[in-house]
């Protein structure tokens, strides 16, 4: 399990467009995280390189919005607000996401002791009890579901895309720039 750190943010050159930097509100809605808000420079990932994941890790927030799941879309890293598992080899990251999913309540309500602001630290995310099929099993399950999350991520890329054509689109079409009346649909 990788908790993950913000670089330090006095250091300009941290960041960049290089190293998705997943935060909460990269998380809601969203099967796997492909867009962030911020992004890290290579040098501001290589400055934590022990927090990075690879594609396909877990990301589970633990404070504030406790219980939201995740997957990386290619290797990224996270704030502190949230912990990932990287699967070991041949422990399908599909079965760990979906169980992570039916577990999001009971996460966010380990992370609930009367404050304001639900916090699950690592200590308590990582006593949570699961049942871990067999190597083989995964094996079977990822055959059956891993076409499903490729679709899922080809999707949810292709829909990042048509809103940034739409919102590009849009304001043109509004201001008259763009005309569209002789179209034949």
């Amino acid at each position: 399990m990788v908790c993950g750190k913000t670089p330090s943010t006095k250091v300009s050159e941290y960041y960049g467009d290089d190293v998705p930097f997943i935060t909460i509100p990269d998380m809601h809605g969203n099967t796997y995280a492909i867009t962030t808000e911020r992004y890290l420079s290579a040098y501001g990932a290589e400055s934590q390189k022990k927090k990075t994941l690879p594609k396909n890790s877990i990301c589970v927030s633990c404070i504030g919005t406790a219980g939201l799941v995740t997957l990386t879309a290619r290797e990224s890293q996270t704030n502190q607000q949230i912990n990932s598992i990287i699967p070991k080899e041949d422990y399908s990251p599909y079965y760990i996401y979906l169980l992570m999913e039916t577990l999001s309540v009971i996460i966010n309500n380990l992370g609930q002791s009367g404050s304001t602001i639900v916090n699950l630290n690592k200590a308590q995310f990582g006593k949570i009890s699961i049942v871990i099929p067999s190597v083989e099993a995964m094996k079977s399950f990822d055959l059956l579901v891993a076409p499903m999350f490729e679709a899922i991520l080809s999707n949810q890329g292709e829909n990042n895309k048509l809103a940034e054509l739409r919102d590009s689109l849009l304001p043109k079409l509004m201001s008259g720039e763009l005309n569209v009346s002789d179209i034949d649909l």
